[in-house]
């Protein structure tokens, strides 16, 4: 069952991931990242509310201190991915986005190794390697398909990575203390419902705040006669909002189906994340061909090849 969830969030991942090139293209500038992102996470808040009352959680909506820094911390590393993630793909392919994400599952895993003793074995070690090689193939992929990406491109990529491993090792972290898991280190429980919940608040707390600073800075800056409306502000939210609704829909299900697959059926940080990215990988090369013209190259194909094969050196051997 356990893989059959993480199929689940693999399609949910490249539904999202389509959703959010096509939203990337209607950015005018930051504040549009975070004016997106936020509507994202105001939606996600409300869907959030289904899975709590199917629950019948309201009681556990007041978790101990604990829990809800495991979800702050959630909260913000999903903020900075998904900023993070929208500023990249404007300037990179999406095969190489999604190979360097695939990067940031080595975090949990190390993380998961210090913190609950998760054994690494070398030919863990071995499949990360395979995908770091893998992204150094494709970046050079990557400038000839859209460029040299330059600075800003490569940090909001590498923050995307980070950002993404760390909302697993979130997960892993109330797998470990308050699941209520069997093996698990914690002994209060809080439904899966109350941590994406919680998750997604703070997520969206922490968008609103950067978005009315992001604004602020602007008006300010502004010539007298050309103070930005409130009005013009939020007008670009017209022309991408039913993609950003699917990509809500998308997010909160792709996030809900790994956590069932690691915290109810104990899939191993090691597998799930790797997996996740390399399923993802296969259907964003075909995604990136058909819908958005990103050809097919031996550059490309290598750097995806070799992504594939660290994944199956992590997860068979």
């Amino acid at each position: 069952m356990a893989y059959l969830f993480a199929i689940a969030a693999i399609t949910f991942g490249t539904i999202k991931g389509y959703c959010g090139k096509k939203t990337s293209t209607c950015m005018r500038d930051t504040g549009d990242a975070f004016l997106f992102n936020l509507t994202r996470m105001l939606l996600c808040i409300l869907i959030g509310l289904v899975p709590l009352a199917f629950d019948n959680a309201w009681g556990s909506l007041a978790p101990d201190l604990g829990m809800l820094g495991i979800c702050f911390l959630a909260g913000l590393a999903n903020m900075s991915f998904l900023v993070c993630w929208i500023l990249a793909i404007r300037k990179n392919t999406m095969v190489t986005v999604d190979v360097t994400l695939t990067v940031g599952s080595i975090i949990p895993a190390v993380l998961c190794a210090i913190l609950f003793h998760e054994a690494i074995l070398w030919q863990k070690m071995v499949g990360f390697a395979l995908i770091i090689l893998a992204s150094l193939i494709l970046s050079g992929y990557n400038k000839s398909a859209k460029g040299n990406p330059g600075f800003s491109g490569i940090v909001f990529l590498l923050l995307a990575a980070v950002g993404e491993g760390m909302v697993s090792f979130s997960q892993q972290l109330y797998k470990q203390y308050y699941s209520g898991a069997e093996g698990s280190l914690g002994t209060t429980a809080y439904p899966m419902s109350v941590y994406h919940f919680y998750t997604y608040v703070f997520s969206g707390t922490m968008l609103l705040a950067f978005f009315v600073i992001y604004q602020l800075v602007c008006y300010k800056k502004a010539p007298a006669d050309a103070k930005p409306r409130l009005g013009d502000v939020l007008i670009s939210i017209k022309r991408p909002f039913w993609y950003i609704v699917v990509m809500a829909i998308c997010l909160f299900a792709a996030n809900y189906c790994q956590t069932i697959a690691t915290s109810t059926y104990g899939m191993p940080s090691q597998i799930l994340y790797p997996l996740l990215k390399a399923g993802c990988l296969i259907t964003v090369n075909i995604v990136a061909m058909v819908f958005f013209g990103e050809k097919i190259t031996k550059r490309s194909v290598l750097g995806s090849l070799v992504a594939i094969g660290g994944i199956v050196v992590m997860n068979v051997f």
